[in-house]
């Protein structure tokens, strides 16, 4: 790991002390107007615009891997956020240096091994977590994203599905209330975003309860008779001659309705289970 007597890239992290410090003014004119999180957008504008000169920077004053014994070379500066104390505004400075040396490193010259983006990677995942806790959600999903781009690479699917459902859960944050931010939070709630596929059988298992107690409100003498029609139709929908001999007509009418319900929970179910 470097250490502070390694001139370059103390320099470099003088920069990216001095960046997050005009940063910071910006943040505090959003808290002044209407809230940080209407100027997120155009703070993180500013924020990127820091880089390309953080960037010369590192590559011109920090010397080689073989140089500093391999490591990371801004790595100390990664976790310096969690130091801090409760204080928010202490917290935002920190993990708004460790994002910036975090983009400063991977867009460097030097090439990383595969457990170096690992551990980057997992440290933008530990980043867009502090975020969402500051409640800066357009920054969150920013470090998100970057972890789930370096997990694809890395072959690991599982991390960079996690990192995708909460760039998909910060994103949602970030949308203002409407009819697309509801269908966003059953479609979370139901599926995970299509990440977390099994969550449609309990969505299945609240339907079929749901149907056969309106099916045997509607006229059913026996309960367990009602749960077992309505098992059968939700997996394979009964036919007509089942429905008029069997049913009153409103719970053929409900009937029907699980039938669609059900082909349509099973194909959904099965289309994000056997996907890549």
């Amino acid at each position: 790991m470097p250490t502070a007597n390694s001139s370059g890239v103390e320099s470099v992290i003088i920069g990216i002390a001095q960046c997050e410090e005009d940063y910071r003014d910006g943040i505090e004119n959003a808290l002044r107007q209407s809230g940080l999180a209407e100027h997120e957008e155009e703070l993180l504008a500013r924020l990127d615009g820091y880089l390309p000169g953080l960037v010369y920077a590192f590559d011109s004053d920090v010397p080689p891997p073989r140089e500093r014994g391999g490591g990371l070379a801004l790595e100390k500066e990664y976790y310096e956020w969690r130091r801090t104390s409760g204080d928010p505004d202490a917290r935002r400075q920190g993990v708004i240096r460790s994002y910036l040396a975090t983009e400063t490193e991977l867009r460097g010259q030097f090439r990383l091994s595969r457990t170096q983006n690992s551990r980057i990677a997992d440290h933008y995942n530990a980043i867009g977590e502090e975020f969402l806790a500051l409640g800066m959600p357009a920054h969150a999903a920013l470090a998100f994203q970057s972890a789930a781009d370096l997990y694809l690479p890395l072959q690991q699917k599982s991390k960079r599905e996690r990192s995708l459902l909460n760039w998909r859960r910060a994103q949602h944050q970030t949308r203002p209330r409407s009819v697309r931010r509801a269908f966003e939070t059953l479609y979370d709630a139901v599926l995970g975003y299509g990440y977390r596929p099994f969550r449609m059988l309990g969505w299945m298992v609240v339907t079929l309860l749901v149907f056969s107690v309106g099916v045997w409100l509607w006229g059913s003498q026996d309960y367990m008779r009602s749960l077992h029609g309505c098992l059968i139709n939700f997996l394979n929908p009964l036919s007509f001659s089942d429905l008029d001999n069997t049913f009153s007509r409103g719970a053929q009418a409900l009937l029907v309705i699980e039938s669609y319900v059900g082909s349509i929970s099973m194909a959904i179910f099965f289309a994000f289970l056997v996907r890549d």
